[in-house]
């Protein structure tokens, strides 16, 4: 059924369903022979899908927090390769953007490779099937003993309840951590507006199908917020990672320049995703909801 709702009836028989198969499509990958990197990339990401589900039913799903626990520890199975790769990538992009400014970078382009040489050394490109196996074992128990579970999930309430008082209480969280964001623009805090935001983005894309011409581009404008953020706390972990180099005065100031310009950016944009109120949004939501057919 993919990661959506597709009818209006029996939401608890569709969350099993939605969580069910994000868990069976992981296990899959982690059995099949793709390239190790893009694998634990795609895991990340349903573990990240199966959090923001959690967040959805957690009102009324007195396990909420035990299952939430259980996808936040499987995703740091993984964390370290992908996390270095993502390096990798965040100080390409600051070179490249270094490169076609006016005037010219910030700092040497020599500079700049030494650097990037130091940070493809941290990425172990040289993974043997052992290894593989040995990293995403964790991952795998943690997920067969989830699926398992996932099957038996009893969900309190009735109706768009079970769904729309999470959405509410996930998208009110977001607007507070957008007034922070405003208050207090750190790269903490606005790496925490990103995770409410990516939850509200995982609701939508869960909702979609009941309004997707007006829904889409809600979750387009979302996913756009969420590159911003994720973007800036990058830079904020390069930041951190560069700080025992030699000669970085310069990178630093890039770093510095680039996360000012995207978080006027995510400001922007978060004030527009957040005008509604919560009670508001979540009656639109409601009434949406009710657009999908009874039964599948």
């Amino acid at each position: 059924m993919g990661f959506g709702f597709t009818h209006h009836a029996g939401i608890q028989a569709q969350v099993r369903a939605i969580a069910v198969e994000q868990i069976a499509e992981a296990l899959a990958a982690c059995r099949g022979d793709d390239d190790l990197d893009k694998v634990v990339h795609g895991l990340r990401r349903r573990c990240k899908r199966l959090r923001g589900l959690m967040r959805l039913i957690e009102p009324h799903f007195k396990l909420a927090k035990r299952e939430d626990q259980c996808f936040r520890d499987a995703a740091r199975c993984l964390s370290g390769t992908r996390d270095a790769a993502v390096m990798v990538e965040t100080f390409a992009d600051l070179l490249a953007a270094e490169g076609q400014r006016d005037g010219g970078g910030r700092f040497e382009p020599d500079r700049g490779a030494v650097l990037a040489q130091w940070l493809a050394g941290r990425v172990d490109q040289k993974q043997t099937e052992g290894d593989r196996a040995a990293l995403l074992a964790p991952f795998v128990a943690l997920f067969e003993a989830a699926g398992k579970r996932a099957r038996r999930w009893s969900l309190s309430g009735q109706g768009f309840a079970q769904i729309g008082d999470g959405l509410q209480d996930s998208y009110r969280a977001m607007r507070d951590e957008l007034r922070r964001a405003e208050a207090e623009p750190t790269a903490a805090v606005l790496h925490d507006w990103r995770k409410h935001t990516k939850y509200h983005w995982h609701h939508v894309s869960l909702l979609q199908a009941a309004a997707p011409d007006l829904l889409r581009p809600r979750k387009e404008s979302l996913d756009r917020l969420g590159e911003m953020l994720g973007d800036h706390h990058n830079l904020a972990v390069l930041d951190d990672l560069l700080a025992g180099q030699d000669d970085i005065k310069g990178v630093r100031q890039a770093i510095a320049a680039r996360q000012d310009v995207l978080t006027a950016g995510a400001l922007t944009l978060g004030r527009q995703l957040a005008a509604e109120k919560p009670v508001a949004l979540r009656d639109r939501f409601e009434h949406y909801w009710h657009l999908l057919p009874g039964k599948a």
